[in-house]
C-alpha cells in the first residue's frame, strides 16, 4: 500500500472499506458468453445467479470487454454511458454496452452484463476466436498486446462504474491476472472521490502472470502516483505481485487441492509461480470448488437411484448410438479412422471400452500428448480412442496425426467444435480421460454427471472430484517430477513430439497406460463393480453446487471489512 499510496490515503482506504455494505458485487472478468477460451465464461454465466438469490445481494453483475472480432453488437443494447479515458497519454473514448441475461435458478431473476467498448482496444484474432490472443502469428507482439488490454481494462472499470452510478458498497471479483490490478486502480478512485467504497477479491484460476515495467505501470495512475514509480530501480512487477498484495480479502482459487499445490507443487514453485511463492504463504489461497457445469444426463432419470442393471442398460444403449454417430459423422477435419476386425465399428463388441477425452488443446496444460503417448501401447481392437480436441495452432496436432496413423482403427480426432456427437461422447464411452499436467479444477464432474466413469491423474482439482469410489486417479514416479524435467517440457511445446524422451511424461504415459489396463479389467471382469462406479459418480457429482460456492464466496467478501 505504501508503495502506491500515503499515510492519509491508507486510512481514508481502510475506514471506507470497514463501513462497506455488500451491496453490488461486480464480477471483473476478460471471459464472457460471447467470448470463451477455458472454463471461466462458463463460471461466470453459472454462479451469478445464486450469488445474487443466495445471499440476497442486491445487485450482481459482469464487467466485460466487448471484442468486435467474437461479437455482435446487435446481441447487446446501448447504455447511452460513456467516458473519455487518459491512456498513454491519449484520451479514448469507450462506450458501455450491457446484456440483460434472465436466469430461473435458484430463482427467477436478471444478471446485468456490462461490455466495454473502444475502437483503439480488444481487437483481437477473429480468426483463432480466442479472447486472449491478438496475433495468431507472432506469440510476443499478441502478449505484448494482451499486456496492454489488460491495463486499459483495469483502468476503465472504475470509470465505468462512476458512469453507470454505481460509486459506493462495491466488490469487485477479480479473475485471473488480467483483472488483477484493479485492486489498485479501485482504491485510487477511492483516494479522487470517483468510487466511495469498492473492495476488492481475486480469484486465481490459473497461474499464468504477466509482468510489468514501472515506466508502463504509469498508464494507470494519477500524475502524482506516475512521478513516484517511475524512476523507481528493478524492472518492475507482475500483476499478481502487486495484485495479490492489494486485494482486501483472502486470496482465492477454484479447488482446495489446487489452493495447496500452489505452494508446493514444483511446477508451480519453481516455474509458474515462484515470484509469488512468499504472497501466497502470508496470505494463503482458500479453495472454492466450483459448482456443475452441466446438468445430469436425461437419460439415467434416476441417477443414484438406479439399480445395477438398470444402469448397464442405460449405459449400452447410450453406446450403440455413440457407435452409430461414429460411423455416420464424418465432417472432413476428423482423421483417424474407427474400425472394428478392420470393418465398421458399429459391430463393436460391448466388452470393448470407448476412451474420451474432450476440451482445450492446451499443450502445457491438458496432457492430450499422454494420453496419446499410453494409447500406442494398446494393440488393435484392445480399445477406441476418441479425441476432440480445440486446438489454437494446427501444427499442435501433429502428433495426433501421428498416433491416428500408427494406432489406425483404434483412434479417430474431432479437432473442432462438434455440432453433432458431443453428448453421445459423454454418455456412451466407457471412460473419461483427464491426463491434466496440472488442472485448477477440470471438468471429472461433467463425465460423473453423464454416467461416464473418470480415470485422471491426481493433481488439482481433479483430486478433489475422483475417488476410488466413483474412478481412477495415477501419478508419475515422483523421481521423474523434477525442475529439470519440467523446464524441457515446458520448452518443447511446439514440438509436442520431443516430449516422448521426456522421462516424467515417459513415466506419466506408462502409469496412465498402467491405470487404463487396471480399469478395462475392471469393466471387462468385474462389470457390477464398473457400474457401482457411475452410480457413486452420480452421487459425487452432487456434491459440486453453485449454491455452496456461493455462500462461500459470500464470506470472503464479508472478510473485506475485517482487513
Amino acid at each position: 500500500m505504501s508503495l502506491f499510496f500515503s499515510g492519509a490515503e491508507i486510512s481514508l482506504i481502510t475506514e471506507r472499506l470497514k463501513n462497506l455494505q455488500i451491496r453490488n458485487v461486480v464480477f471483473c472478468s476478460f471471459e464472457n458468453r460471447f467470448a470463451k477460451s477455458g472454463g471461466l465464461a462458463s463460471v461466470m454465466t453459472n454462479i451469478l445467479p445464486f450469488l445474487k438469490e443466495v445471499n440476497a445481494i442486491p445487485a450482481v453483475l459482469l464487467m466485460t470487454p466487448f471484442y468486435p472480432a467474437l461479437m455482435s453488437e446487435s446481441k447487446l443494447k446501448t447504455t447511452r454511458r460513456h467516458f473519455p479515458l487518459l491512456f498513454a497519454n491519449k484520451k479514448i473514448n469507450v462506450e458501455i454496452l450491457e446484456s440483460s441475461h434472465r436466469y430461473s435458478s435458484p430463482a427467477k431473476g436478471i444478471i446485468k452484463e456490462y461490455y466495454l467498448k473502444s475502437d483503439f482496444f480488444f481487437n483481437t484474432s477473429e480468426k483463432l476466436q480466442d479472447p486472449y490472443c491478438y496475433d495468431e502469428s507472432d506469440t510476443r507482439k499478441s502478449n505484448e498486446l494482451l499486456r496492454t488490454n489488460a491495463l486499459f481494462y483495469c483502468k476503465a472499470v472504475p470509470h465505468a462504474l462512476n458512469a453507470l452510478g454505481i460509486k459506493e458498497d462495491i466488490v469487485c471479483h477479480l479473475h485471473e491476472w488480467q483483472t488483477a490490478l484493479i485492486s489498485l486502480t479501485a482504491k485510487e478512485a477511492m483516494t479522487s472521490g470517483m468510487l466511495k467504497s469498492c473492495g476488492t477479491v481475486q480469484t486465481i484460476h490459473n497461474s499464468y502472470d504477466a509482468q510489468f515495467s514501472w515506466k508502463t505501470l504509469t498508464r494507470l495512475l494519477d500524475k502524482n502516483r506516475r512521478k513516484k514509480i517511475i524512476n523507481l530501480p528493478g524492472d518492475g512487477l507482475s500483476s499478481y505481485q502487486i495484485g495479490l498484495q492489494l486485494v482486501d480479502a483472502p486470496i482465492t482459487t477454484v479447488s482446495s487441492n489446487f489452493a495447496h499445490e500452489l505452494t508446493s507443487d514444483i511446477i508451480q514453485t519453481k516455474h509458474y509461480a515462484p515470484h509469488l511463492q512468499n504472497i501466497l504463504k502470508s496470505n494463503v489461497p482458500v479453495g472454492i470448488n466450483n459448482g456443475m457445469f452441466v446438468d445430469y444426463a436425461p437419460s439415467f432419470p434416476g441417477r443414484e437411484n438406479h439399480t445395477l442393471n438398470e444402469v448397464r442398460t442405460i449405459k449400452l444403449k447410450n453406446r450403440k448410438t455413440l457407435l452409430k454417430i461414429l460411423s455416420t459423422y464424418k465432417p472432413k477435419e476428423r482423421f483417424g479412422i474407427l474400425t472394428y476386425k478392420g470393418k465398421t465399428i458399429t459391430k463393436l463388441p460391448d466388452h470393448i471400452p470407448i476412451i474420451v477425452m474432450t476440451g482445450r488443446l492446451d499443450p502445457l496444460q491438458k496432457g492430450y500428448f499422454v494420453l496419446l503417448r499410453a494409447v500406442e501401447k494398446f494393440a488393435e481392437d484392445e480399445v477406441k480412442v476418441i479425441l476432440a480436441p480445440l486446438p489454437a495452432r494446427k501444427s499442435d496436432l501433429d502428433y495426433f496425426y501421428e498416433v491416428a496413423c500408427k494406432c489406425n482403427g483404434n483412434v479417430t480426432v474431432f479437432p473442432f467444435r462438434m455440432n453433432r456427437g458431443y453428448q453421445e461422447l459423454q454418455t456412451g464411452s466407457t471412460f473419461g480421460i483427464m491426463p491434466s499436467v496440472y488442472e485448477p479444477f477440470g471438468a471429472a464432474v461433467e463425465y460423473m454427471a453423464n454416467g461416464t466413469v473418470n480415470i485422471g491423474r491426481a493433481t488439482g482439482g481433479l483430486v478433489d472430484q475422483i475417488d476410488s469410489e466413483c474412478g481412477f486417479l495415477y501419478r508419475e514416479d515422483a523421481v521423474f517430477h523434477t525442475l529439470k524435467n519440467v523446464r524441457a517440457f515446458v520448452e518443447s511445446s511446439d514440438l509436442v513430439q520431443a516430449r516422448k524422451m521426456n522421462p516424467w511424461v515417459q513415466s506419466m504415459a506408462d502409469k496412465l497406460s498402467a491405470v487404463i489396463k487396471k480399469a478395462v479389467d475392471i469393466y471387462q471382469n468385474h462389470p457390477d463393480d464398473y457400474y457401482r462406479l457411475i452410480i457413486n459418480g452420480f452421487k459425487k457429482a452432487r456434491k459440486f453446487s453453485w449454491e455452496s460456492s456461493a455462500k462461500k464466496y459470500f464470506k470472503i467478501y464479508e472478510m473485506i471489512r475485517k482487513a
